[in-house]
């Protein structure tokens, strides 16, 4: 006959062992995904050393091709019969590193030395690159290539740019607004004149800072945005004329300071022709 005692005290046991099985399943557990999280950010950690020492070496070669087309009479024929640089050429990081190369030497350098680098861009199919980042299902890249091609002036790809102005990405929108200014100028706002594209303050002061940086001029319809019903794109209007200060647009923001009801835009025509009082 078992004893009650002895049947509890089994059963205890039995419970106990099973109980520190699983504790020891889970500690188990624990560690393993430890380890693998800890090999995981180590992996990840020497792949971004290794790619940030090819991006080092690819820089120095081809700043080293480009000072030498720029400088030293190296023709645009020579470096693409170059079987090691075709095979360059090819490598996605290389294309990167070498068009923001291109980029950064583009904006220190203009007239000839900016269409050479615009031609190198194009003939050494580095266009291509760009041109398949803008049909990227991923935003970062669109952006990347908008900014690419517009910064580099090609102008073929312009239809292709523009039509990604409805893409459901505000930071896309945004970038495409920039890249159109930079390639056909400010009119190209016009365009938006009677649409519901809301610009923001954060939108507005990116476009007033690529107009300071790419000294994009005055179109002579500036003062025709001061139409627009799209209160945005009038507000945007008045800050340019402040840019420009142009007496021509000082004195159609005055007629639309008598005309407008909206006190906000008021105030802010009435900043601008306070401070411009004295020029015009």
């Amino acid at each position: 006959m078992i004893n009650k005692s002895d049947l509890i005290a089994t059963t205890g046991a039995s419970e106990f062992s099973e109980a520190f099985m699983w504790v020891l399943v889970l500690i188990g557990i624990s560690i393993a995904l430890s380890l693998f999280f800890f090999f995981l950010t180590l992996y990840k950690k020497l792949g971004h050393l290794s790619e940030d020492k090819r991006k080092k070496v690819y820089q120095e070669q081809i700043e080293n091709v480009l000072f030498r087309y720029l400088f030293e009479g190296l023709s645009l024929q020579e470096v693409l019969q170059d079987k090691a640089l075709k095979k360059m050429f090819a490598i996605p990081l290389f294309q990167r590193v070498a068009i923001k190369a291109i980029i950064s030497l583009h904006h220190s350098y203009s007239g000839t030395y900016g269409k050479k680098l615009e031609q190198f861009y194009v003939e050494s199919g580095l266009v291509n690159y760009s041109l398949k980042k803008l049909e990227s299902c991923n935003w970062t890249n669109i952006v990347e290539a908008v900014r690419d091609l517009s910064t580099l002036n090609h102008n073929q790809s312009y239809p292709r740019i523009a039509a990604h102005i409805i893409h459901k990405n505000p930071l896309v929108k945004t970038e495409v607004l920039l890249g159109i200014i930079k390639m056909k100028g400010i009119s190209e706002i016009l365009k938006f004149q009677e649409s519901g594209l809301y610009l923001n303050d954060w939108v507005q002061s990116n476009i007033l800072f690529t107009v300071k940086k790419y000294k994009i001029p005055a179109p002579g319809d500036l003062g025709n945005l001061l139409k627009s019903r799209n209160r945005s794109i009038v507000l945007l209007a008045v800050r340019l004329i402040a840019y420009y200060e142009s007496s021509e647009f000082y004195t159609r923001l005055s007629e639309f300071y008598l005309q407008t009801k909206d006190e906000k835009l008021k105030n802010e025509i009435a900043r601008v022709l306070n401070r411009a009082e004295p020029a015009y």
